[in-house]
C-alpha cells in the first residue's frame, strides 16, 4: 500500500514562520512587567516612556534644578554688571582722591552666623589693566596724541618673510652687487612688516590729561576688559 504525502499549504507555512519568529513567552513578560516599556508610544524616531516610579522624582528634580540654574543664571547677569559698575566707580573715586592707582575693591556685605551675630565678608571687584587695542584707528591718528603717544601706548614692529620668501631670495642672489635703494627695495620684498599696538604701564593716568577731542579717539579704539568678581 502506498502512502501519499499531503503537501503543506501555504496557510500551514505562515503559521509556522510566526511560530519560529515570536520571541520566548518570558522575554515578553519581562518586557511587560517593566512601567517604562509597557506604557511606551512611539512617534516616528521618538519612543515617550511609559510612568516608571523608580525614576519620575529624580526626573522632576533635574527638571526644577536645570530651571533654577537657568533663572539663578540671568539674575547673576544683572547683578554681576551692577557690582562691575559699582566697583570701577568705587576704584576710580579712590585712587583720584588718594592719588595712587588700586587695582582691586572689595565691597562687604554682612551674613548671619550661629550665635546671634553678623560676620563682614567681601565682593573682590577686580579691574584688570587690560585694554584691547584698534591698531588701525590709533596708528591713524598718531599725532593727534602728541608727545602723550609714547605715555599711552607701546608699538612693536616685526618683521617676517613673506610665502613666496624662497623664490625672491633666489632672484636677489642672482642680482647681486644690488646697493642703495636698490638693495633696500630688493629687502623690502623679502619681509612683511607688521605693528602691535598696546597701552602702556600708564595709560590710565595719561589718558585722563588729554583734551576731550583726543579722549574721543580713545573710546572709539581702546577697551578695557571687564573687572572679574571673586567670591570669599
Amino acid at each position: 500500500m502506498t502512502t501519499t504525502q499531503t503537501k503543506p499549504s501555504a496557510l500551514d507555512a505562515l503559521k509556522g514562520l510566526a511560530k519560529k519568529a515570536a520571541p520566548p513567552s518570558s522575554a515578553i513578560a519581562a518586557q511587560v512587567n517593566d512601567p517604562a516599556i509597557a506604557g511606551a508610544k512611539r512617534d516616528k524616531n521618538t519612543v515617550k516612556l511609559g510612568f516608571d516610579p523608580t525614576i519620575a522624582q529624580t526626573a522632576e528634580r533635574a527638571a526644577n534644578l536645570k530651571e533654577a540654574l537657568e533663572r539663578a543664571e540671568a539674575e547673576f547677569k544683572v547683578d554681576q554688571a551692577q557690582m562691575r559698575d559699582y566697583g570701577i566707580g568705587k576704584r576710580g573715586l579712590y585712587n583720584d582722591t588718594f592719588k595712587c592707582e588700586v587695582t582691586t575693591v572689595c565691597v562687604p556685605y554682612l551674613v548671619d552666623v550661629p550665635g546671634g551675630v553678623q560676620e563682614t565678608k567681601y565682593v573682590q571687584v577686580i579691574c584688570s589693566s587690560k585694554y584691547s587695542v584698534n591698531k588701525d584707528i590709533i596708528l591713524g591718528n598718531r599725532e593727534a596724541f602728541g608727545g602723550s603717544f609714547d605715555r599711552l601706548f607701546k608699538v612693536e614692529t616685526t618683521k617676517s618673510l613673506k610665502p613666496n620668501a624662497e623664490e625672491l631670495i633666489r632672484g636677489v642672489f642672482a642680482e647681486i652687487g644690488l646697493q642703495g635703494e636698490d638693495l633696500e627695495g630688493a629687502i623690502a620684498q623679502l619681509f612683511e612688516t607688521t605693528e602691535k599696538v598696546s597701552v602702556a604701564e600708564g595709560f590710565e593716568r595719561e589718558s585722563k590729561t588729554l583734551p576731550a577731542e583726543v579722549r574721543v579717539i580713545l573710546d572709539q579704539s581702546v577697551t578695557k576688559a571687564q573687572p572679574a568678581l571673586k567670591f570669599p
